[in-house]
């Protein structure tokens, strides 16, 4: 099923809507299983080899390779009173495996840190809205808590294929996040995308987690554009899909967060660089909390709940 989402050349733009739901939804890896997931988190944890992606089991479920329940577990201690964290710790982003932030060597780092130099040039290039727009960039989908509004390119170009990050890659993000839509609103943050077959190297070092979505709902825009007016990972059937003259994607290809923008980088503590969310992108009564997704196609600019009050 994944196959043929590469032939169809139309559908490249569709699946970029990176607008998580609260709810993640079951499928297989774009190539890598759950258990290649649980390795890959291993991996980062003791090796730090990036490299190591190949499916144990090509029949095995994604399930495992989604987020951890944190929500109440038996035997847990519940004697401190819980933190409002206004809804953040709600917030989810594709399917991958464990984020576990890994220390790099000195030479790692350092090659890592001219990548991420190349991504603040691109931001320079790009600082609002409106630029985007006059290099090509089209809105996919609506500001989305912790996400961001997403911009992608429309020519082609930002469709990584041999998962190796290089220069002309980090050039060419296949989408910018920006604080909103209005011409004027400010870049935060990248999303790159691969066609890897497994999960991409990306990036130097072991600390770019990547992933990917399932059962995206995606229309063309009046602007030119692609929307994705439930966002991704939503629980959508077919049939919502279609009243809302959209098509249902089951799967995407690996796509990756890059927090790099001067004033909008994510701490190691809220995931770092590479991070799903990010904690500054909230809505505008400081909340992240999101309308129901049945409500989004209702508002294409904006699902912060406090928005729709």
């Amino acid at each position: 099923m994944r196959r043929s989402f590469l032939i169809v050349p139309f559908a490249l733009a569709l699946v970029f809507a990176a607008c998580g739901s609260d709810d993640d939804t079951e499928g297989d890896s774009p190539s890598t299983t759950a258990d290649a997931a649980d390795d890959h988190a291993a991996e980062h944890a003791e090796s730090g080899d990036h490299d190591e992606h190949a499916a144990d089991d090509p029949d095995a479920d994604a399930t495992d390779a989604d987020h951890v329940d944190t929500g109440d577990m038996e035997g847990m201690d519940h004697g401190e009173p819980a933190v409002d964290d206004k809804g953040l710790g709600e917030l989810v982003n594709g399917h991958h495996s464990d984020m576990v932030l890994a220390d790099l060597s000195a030479a790692d780092q350092a090659a890592l840190d001219a990548q991420l130099a190349i991504t603040r040039e691109v931001a320079a290039t790009y600082p609002t809205v409106a630029d985007a727009t006059a290099a090509g960039y089209r809105r996919a989908g609506p500001y989305s808590p912790g996400l961001g509004t997403h911009y992608t390119l429309q020519n082609g170009k930002g469709l990584n294929v041999d998962g190796i990050v290089d220069d002309t890659d980090l050039r060419e993000p296949l989408s910018i996040i920006y604080t909103g839509s209005d011409p004027d609103d400010e870049i935060a943050g990248f999303m790159y995308y691969s066609f890897a077959a497994e999960e991409p190297v990306g990036f130097v070092g072991t600390n770019d987690f990547w992933h990917y979505h399932t059962n995206v709902c995606i229309k063309a825009a009046a602007d030119g554009g692609i929307d994705s007016p439930f966002g991704a990972d939503a629980e959508v059937t077919e049939a919502q899909c279609a009243e809302v003259g959209g098509s249902l994607m089951q799967q995407t290809q690996w796509m990756v967060h890059v927090w790099t923008v001067p004033g909008w980088e994510v701490s190691d503590e809220d995931g770092g660089t590479f991070a799903e969310v990010n904690p500054g992108l909230a809505c505008p009564d400081g909340t992240y909390y999101r309308l129901p997704v049945d409500d989004w196609a209702e508002h294409p600019l904006n699902v912060c709940k406090s928005e729709a009050a």
